[in-house]
């Protein structure tokens, strides 16, 4: 079966894409993710990836554009569901490049980490295959978690420290420290 596997970074890949292949699908990547902030975070995933690919050979389609523009429009930021808004926008247009290329189903690597609501990525994934009409492979791997986290610290891949948009960046680091300088400097 071909596999069309949204991958919304490297580390979150290495277990599950074994896992994938034992089972006999035909993977291929692909690399949509408009909700990452900031650029340079944006092209740190895509290095990653990049990396992960020397040396566990995947083919990827990638989505380089920076896309923080798209995932304003289309995410209600101001309510508390916008996060499923991102996984909507992120699965339907997983779900449609599947269904116009030819794939048989599609998957993301977002299931398989212990981050994100999977209920709700379930959910939004089951209705986009029916609404799509293209299958949906949902496998629950959050148990691979820790293997994939050890194994992308052996490839030596980046490993960010939140899930990517401005908004979770801003609940990772606010508590962190506030002022950054402590010199002599008179206010």
């Amino acid at each position: 079966m071909n596999l069309l596997l949204h991958i919304c970074c490297a580390c979150c890949l290495c277990a599950p894409l074994n896992g994938l292949r034992k089972e006999g699908f035909l993977v291929t990547g692909l690399f949509y993710n408009p909700n990452i902030h900031p650029l340079l975070e944006f092209r740190k995933r895509i290095k990653a990836l990049r990396v992960f690919q020397e040396s566990d050979p995947i083919s990827v389609i990638y989505h380089e554009e920076y896309g923080v523009r798209e995932y304003l429009r289309n995410v209600n930021y101001e309510a508390n569901n916008r996060c499923s808004d991102c996984y909507a926008m992120r699965l339907k247009f997983t779900a449609l490049y599947a269904k116009k290329n030819g794939f048989d189903a599609f998957t993301s690597t977002m299931l398989f980490s212990t981050y994100q609501d999977h209920e709700q990525l379930k959910t939004i994934s089951e209705n986009v295959s029916k609404e799509y009409e293209i299958g949906f492979v949902y496998r629950d791997y959050r148990h691979l978690s820790e293997c994939s986290h050890e194994m992308a610290k052996k490839k030596m891949i980046y490993r960010q420290g939140y899930c990517g948009c401005i908004f979770s960046e801003y609940e990772r680091y606010k508590d962190t420290t506030r002022e950054l300088y402590k010199g002599s400097v008179k206010r």
